[in-house]
């Protein structure tokens, strides 16, 4: 063997290699943390032989220093593991490709593990070479006994083996420009990495080119494709998959929401005509304008008048949230006296109280500002605060206080300080739980979910007292203690 110093391209070919060897063997360690499927593990058998041949070229590189063996040895060693390539990257081909055909699968992988195995064998015993040395500038320069046998059978093997993984990844690819069909990215690629790492199989084999560490160069960069591509597949895509369904599923949930507050306000509004039909006949009679009634036709007349006005807040309420949820509830604003809506809230509600223990008490503070808002939406939050208190209070009181007060708020990017007014009720009953103060604010929910419970109702009427709220510009929350009582509490715009 013929020595010379070690040379600059000599230097930059052993630090090439040794990124050959570094790199094939982190992104195999990469793609065994994901899935264990086929295309990982022959990805990784590929990186092995990558690292292997690198590290066989760089000791045989080496063998100028003393002690460093053979060369014939070392080159030997690098060769078995560069005649495993175009095997393995056939069985990554199949895997990646669109072969179908079972039969020629296991035929040509059967014959390709049979030639390896020959070659293997082969190379124990036979000579591709007379002579090995590296020369001044690290190249290998060896002489082939191009006759032998064992020579001829490999180049064939290899060129065969390369051309089958190449085909099968450009055949695909064919097929779509004949018909005219999108090609997609990780076809491109996974034929893209194919080729450099048969071309830099080729050019393992030319003398001319053996000084410059150009097939370690394109192996690494067919590596860096494989192991992106199997990274996407296995890793990013799985998450885009998702974030389609979940984003389909929304889709299909605000369709079947909007269908369903669709339906909802049809029925409901094909209920109310009816039942006020219902409503004003039963008074009618009540009033005994087609003559004059008994006691128990008052008292079945009465039940039924009861009933239906009962009805027709439950399927109000419906109807109101329904249009709430689709955007279509029209607010009719005014400018309003507070106090005037206060008093006549109060007097409306005294029957709700009926023979219970309850005491109404009103806290209204004097020369409120007035409110740009709906009056009857906010009479109706009203209502439904104190209709809520009489049902979850046995006995005590229920005070409805109102007073100015100021918040501060952001308007045009900056914090001002603008006048609300605080309306709150305040009950001695049952209390809420914290822990059940956001179902409180739930649609069709009731802290109380039992057949057997003793407040009737939807459900709706702090949802929609909320949503009205807040469609004001004000603010809607609720405080309460179990065993104490509840203050429900709501602000609203007031003028300057």
């Amino acid at each position: 063997m013929k020595g010379s110093p070690m040379s600059l391209l000599l230097a930059t070919s052993i630090v090439i290699k040794l990124l050959g060897i570094a790199i094939p063997l982190g992104l195999a360690f990469v793609i065994l943390l994901q899935a264990r499927r086929r295309l990982n593990w022959l990805f990784c058998a590929f990186m092995f032989t990558i690292a292997w041949w690198n590290t066989g070229t760089i000791v045989l590189r080496l063998t100028l220093l003393p002690g460093m063996g053979d060369p014939d040895t070392w080159l030997r060693l690098s060769f078995a593991g560069l005649f495993a390539m175009p095997l393995i990257l056939y069985g990554m081909s199949l895997e990646g490709g669109e072969l179908t055909n079972p039969t020629f699968k296991r035929a040509t992988i059967a014959v390709g593990l049979l030639g390896l195995l020959v070659i293997w064998a082969g190379m124990l015993g036979e000579t591709y070479w007379n002579e090995v040395y590296i020369a001044s500038d690290g190249s290998i320069v060896s002489h082939y006994e191009a006759g032998a046998w064992l020579f001829i059978f490999t180049l064939i093997y290899c060129l065969a083996y390369f051309a089958l993984a190449e085909g099968v990844l450009l055949w695909p690819l064919y097929q779509a420009r004949q018909r005219g069909a999108m090609v997609e990215r990780s076809q491109l690629l996974f034929a893209l990495g194919g080729a450099m790492a048969v071309l830099g199989g080729v050019l393992t084999g030319l003398p001319v080119v053996g000084r410059y560490p150009l097939n370690s160069i394109l192996m690494i960069a067919a590596s860096l494709v494989y192991a992106s591509l199997i990274l996407e597949e296995q890793l990013l895509n799985p998450w885009r998959e998702l974030n389609r369904e979940l984003a389909a599923a929304n889709e299909k949930l605000k369709e079947a929401d909007h269908l369903k507050n669709e339906f909802v306000a049809t029925i409901s509004h094909e209920l109310r005509t009816p039942l006020n039909s219902i409503i004003g006949f039963t008074k009618l009679i009540l009033n005994e304008i087609d003559g004059p009634l008994n006691e128990l036709q008052r008292i079945d007349l009465t039940a039924i008048y009861t009933s239906s006005q009962h009805l027709l807040s439950l399927v109000n309420d419906v109807l109101d949230f329904s249009k709430i949820a689709a955007g279509k509830m029209e607010l009719h604003k005014e400018m309003l006296d507070f106090r005037e809506i206060v008093v006549g809230v109060m007097s409306a509600t005294l029957a709700l109280v009926g023979d219970k223990d309850i005491e109404l008490i009103e806290e209204v503070e004097e020369n409120l500002p007035t409110v740009y808002a709906d009056r009857v939406r906010i009479r109706q939050v009203i209502l439904n605060l104190i209709s809520n208190a009489v049902k979850f209070t046995e006995k005590g009181s229920i005070t409805l206080r109102a007073k100015r007060i100021t918040e501060e708020v952001e308007l045009d990017g900056q914090r001002r300080t603008m006048p609300f007014i605080l309306c709150s009720v305040t009950d001695t009953g049952i209390g809420i739980a914290e822990k059940d103060i956001p179902i409180v604010f739930e649609e069709f929910r009731q802290l109380d979910g039992s057949t057997s419970r003793q407040a009737e109702g939807t459900g709706l009427g702090m949802p929609i007292s909320k949503r009205l709220v807040e469609m004001h510009g004000g603010r809607f929350w609720v405080e309460s203690e179990v065993g104490v009582g509840s203050t429900f509490s709501f602000t609203l715009p007031a003028s300057s």
